[in-house]
């Protein structure tokens, strides 16, 4: 185990008989060496060129990521847009934490949901995993895969 690119990896789990199948991914982690949990999320079904995020935040304590998948082989051109809770929208190219662009603040400005488009055409997959320490009281992790129309 180590903390660095090498470690970092996609997966796809395919039946290899045609028989329907459902996959997971549990993660269990030690955050920063402050917050302890773990987190599960399904597989998706199909790759798709737009994903939807219902929320997120970089409220103080919080730290979520939006990772994207490209399982082709062509680039993917990916566009990420922050509606954020003050009414504001900030779009950005490929940023997987959400307070490089946003910053983190006690304020609606740091609430968001989120739409990440692949704007060539390309299939992608994308989840949201968030850490937190919710009032110093419950710390742990979440994770969801986007909704893809």
């Amino acid at each position: 185990m180590a903390d660095d690119a090498a470690h970092d990896f996609s997966t796809r789990v395919q039946s290899a008989n045609g028989v329907s199948i459902v996959a997971e991914r549990s993660m269990y982690f030690d955050y920063r060496g402050a917050w302890t949990g773990g987190h599960d999320v399904l597989g998706a079904t199909s790759p798709a060129s737009t994903f939807y995020f219902a929320e997120g935040t970089t409220r103080p304590d919080f730290d979520p990521y939006i990772t994207i998948q490209n399982p082709g082989r062509p680039q993917a051109n990916v566009a990420i847009t922050y509606m954020r809770g003050d009414g504001k929208t900030t779009t950005a190219g490929v940023t997987v934490h959400p307070a490089d662009i946003l910053g983190v603040g006690d304020d609606p400005a740091h609430e968001f949901s989120t739409v990440v488009r692949c704007t060539n055409g390309q299939g992608i997959i994308c989840e949201r995993p968030m850490y937190f320490d919710y009032r110093g009281a419950w710390s742990g992790g979440s994770d969801t895969l986007g909704y893809a129309p």
